[in-house]
């Protein structure tokens, strides 16, 4: 009892570290950052040989299942966006670490178990 007692302290302490931890809502950005090269319509530019003009950045989002693209058009609307995808990755993997925390604290470790064992056997 004395284990499980700690063992929740440690489990809450863990929890309100990763809450201390979340970004600003206001600082999330989900979506991809997608770099493209692209060739103009006259036969005798660089481009044909060297491979496009660019890079252009966009900022890649699915939404309903479909991707929409949104031009980025100078460096520091670049940084801002990569930062605010890093930030949706850390938002992410602490809502995840959250969940599981949560799941140890409220499902006794006997149960979950047990569950467990009753999965692997196909029960």
């Amino acid at each position: 009892m004395l284990k499980e007692l700690i063992m929740n302290k440690r489990l809450k302490d863990r929890r309100e570290k990763l809450v201390k931890e979340t970004p600003r809502l206001k600082d999330v950005i989900r979506g991809s950052l997608m770099k493209y090269y692209l060739t103009c319509g006259n036969p005798k530019c660089r481009c044909k040989k060297e491979g496009g003009h660019g890079p252009y950045w966009y900022l890649q989002v699915k939404t309903k299942g479909r991707n929409k693209m949104y031009y980025l058009p100078d460096e520091e609307v670049k940084a801002k966006v990569e930062s605010g995808i890093a930030q949706y990755n850390k938002l992410w993997n602490i809502l995840c670490k959250t969940s599981d925390i949560n799941i140890r604290l409220l499902v006794p470790k006997k149960r979950r178990r047990r569950r467990d064992a009753k999965r692997a056997n196909g029960g």
